[in-house]
């Protein structure tokens, strides 16, 4: 199995978006939000049959009110946000 690398995640994040909005750290920002929101949900554990298009939904619910509050340099729409999960959960996915 191979290790998860926070790099990789990114770059994969970031091929999820249009050009314009591929700014490495604001989508690390946005992946720390989405461990932050594991962490809340006791979800840490890969699971490739627990994310499903709720979870995704919730997420991006969960990561939009911190952005609202502390908007990153990248104004991400929630489709955005998203696009990063699906492409984060793919990633993780793809580790098993």
């Amino acid at each position: 199995m191979k290790e998860y690398d926070e790099e990789e995640a990114i770059t994969l994040m970031g091929e999820a978006l249009a050009p314009e909005h591929r700014d490495a750290d604001a989508i690390a920002e946005v992946l720390d939000l989405i461990y932050d929101y594991y962490d809340e949900n006791g979800d840490l554990e890969i699971d490739a049959d627990e994310d499903d298009e709720e979870d995704v939904e919730d997420m991006t619910s969960f990561i939009m009110k911190y952005l609202k509050k502390n908007p990153p340099k990248v104004s991400f729409s929630a489709d955005d946000i998203a696009a990063m999960i699906r492409a984060e959960i793919n990633y993780e996915q793809s580790l098993l």
